[in-house]
């Protein structure tokens, strides 16, 4: 974090440390239930070991062997918990992060030179006695070469091919061999090439395909395909469809967002700051996340990527500050300032009211402008991401037990309250968020304030909810995925994110 406070122009503006652009959408279903979609299927994350091999630097023995390095390999999509056959199973979109030994690659990619990093990972598909390959593509991502530390963490982000069965059965997702194409700003492209290691279990993903009539999972008889139709490769009855590509003129953001920036929940520099205004980057991001209604004990999906998600629109790295060293002069404090805008679409959630009523509404949000800070606070210590905007609950409509309740068109919590998130971020890469372009995992909690304007009739439903919804420590997790920016052309069409990998209390 202190180099890039020495930065200028593009580079700058890409490897500064920007908290969550989406995390407006982060109360999208505060009425919520429980045995929710979310708390059904959460994102499978699996861990693999590997061993990669990587090339000799210039210079070097030209007869040696390739130094091999263990690494560690992350993976996380969204699957389905069941199939149907002769429907396509959409895969993803896909997160893999690559953990490689720093000092088997400091003589290859520059200390704080920035990286751009394409990944390939095989994927055997099988089912019964059939096979297929369904290679993942296409995954991009972006870091910096650490000048310290153990490790280079390399992200990557993408969608992928969907599969098809034209049987029942189990379906096994299986890791197999991993490219990794490295290349610096400085220097030439690195080429890593890994394999699964002896012991590693290979296995992503299992998704039950069940016997007898296909059926949509509402019950209504599915529609077959024939083996093969409308696909690249069809081996023994499983089909593996290629991913659509993006056409190259689609436009994927909004208006870029301007407006005032809200400092207040950042941690204060220990002496006036230096640095200014900046002209950053635009761009757009998604977030998908989980939230709690405390009272209700029950959690529903924000931001539903089976739905028509909100985007959240971003005018990033806009303000940079910092403080130097008297004695040494170097940067040992910044903060670095983004703006995003998201209007969400209203949301239909159901809950269990006091524990035995169902409880079903339709939720509308009005989000104030969002203010984005990550910084790093002195020498040592792990980098900041804060998130802080205000917003007001509408309920449009509700139904008690199927009845509709008349609750009138300005139901809605009496003031705005705020809402803060935040996350860490190592020095060593590590952490639950990596800036803004490469996205990550954002938590907090909220006090919801009391309910007004809810009844007709003379009516008054106010106590209704306020008892219901109202109160402290509702808590939240967004997992907010990579930036699209068409000004720099990266990223683009912006890719879904996946559902937090937790259960929230």
């Amino acid at each position: 974090m202190n180099a890039i406070g020495k930065r200028t122009g593009l580079r700058a503006r890409r490897s500064v440390r920007v908290a969550s652009v989406a995390s407006a959408a982060l109360v999208a279903g505060l009425l919520s239930g429980s045995g929710s979609q979310a708390d059904e299927q959460p994102p499978p994350e699996v861990e693999l070991a590997y061993e990669c091999l990587i090339p000799a630097a210039a210079g070097s023995d030209a007869t040696a062997a390739p130094e091999k390095l263990a690494t560690t390999v992350k993976v996380a999509t969204q699957l389905p918990r069941t199939a149907v056959t002769g429907r396509p199973i959409q895969v993803g979109p896909v997160q893999l992060e690559a953990v490689l030994p720093r000092a088997g690659l400091a003589d290859l990619l520059p200390a704080g030179d920035e990286l751009t990093s394409q990944a390939t990972l095989g994927v055997d598909v099988r089912q019964n006695k059939d096979k297929a390959n369904a290679t993942w593509s296409g995954l991009d991502g972006r870091a910096t070469m650490p000048a310290e530390g153990e490790n280079l963490v390399l992200p990557y982000t993408g969608d992928v091919p969907s599969v098809t069965v034209n049987s029942p059965g189990d379906i096994e997702l299986l890791a197999s061999d991993l490219a990794l194409t490295v290349t610096p700003s400085s220097g030439a492209p690195v080429t890593v090439t890994c394999s699964p290691g002896k012991d590693t279990d290979p296995l992503l993903a299992r998704v039950a395909v069940p016997g007898g009539d296909a059926t949509e999972p509402g019950g209504s008889a599915s529609s077959s395909t024939a083996p093969g139709e409308g696909s690249d490769e069809s081996r023994d009855g499983v089909t593996v469809t290629p991913k659509d590509e993006p056409k190259a003129d689609e436009v994927t953001c909004g208006p870029r967002p301007t407006g005032e920036r809200d400092i207040s929940q950042t941690p204060k520099p220990p002496r006036p700051e230096e640095g200014g205004a900046a002209d950053g980057f635009a761009g757009c991001a998604y977030a998908m996340g989980l939230a709690t209604v405390r009272k209700q004990n029950g959690s529903m999906i924000i931001n539903d990527p089976s739905k028509t998600p909100g985007l959240m629109n971003v005018s990033g790295a806009i303000y940079n500050a910092w403080v130097t060293d008297p004695d040494t002069g170097a940067y040992f404090w910044s903060r670095y300032d983004s703006l995003g805008e998201l209007n969400l679409p209203d949301a239909d959630s159901t809950f269990l009211s006091f524990g035995f009523t169902p409880v079903s509404a339709k939720v509308a949000f009005d989000n104030g402008l969002v203010t984005i800070s990550t910084g790093s606070t002195y020498y040592g210590e792990g980098s900041y991401a804060v998130v802080t905007f205000f917003q007001t609950i509408r309920i449009r409509s509700a139904k008690v037990n199927g009845v509709p309740l008349p609750v009138g068109a300005n139901c809605r919590t009496e003031k705005p309250f705020r809402v803060t998130l935040r996350a860490s971020i190592n020095r060593d890469g590590s952490g639950t968020y990596t800036n803004v372009l490469f996205g990550g995992l954002l938590t907090g909690k909220v006090d919801i304030p009391a309910f007004t304007g809810c009844g007709t009739g003379g009516e008054n439903l106010n106590p209704l909810f306020t008892a219901s919804i109202s109160g402290p420590d509702n808590q939240i997790a967004m997992n907010q995925a990579p930036v699209c920016s068409p000004e720099y052309g990266f990223g683009c069409p912006p890719v879904k994110a996946t559902l937090p990998p937790i259960k929230l209390p």
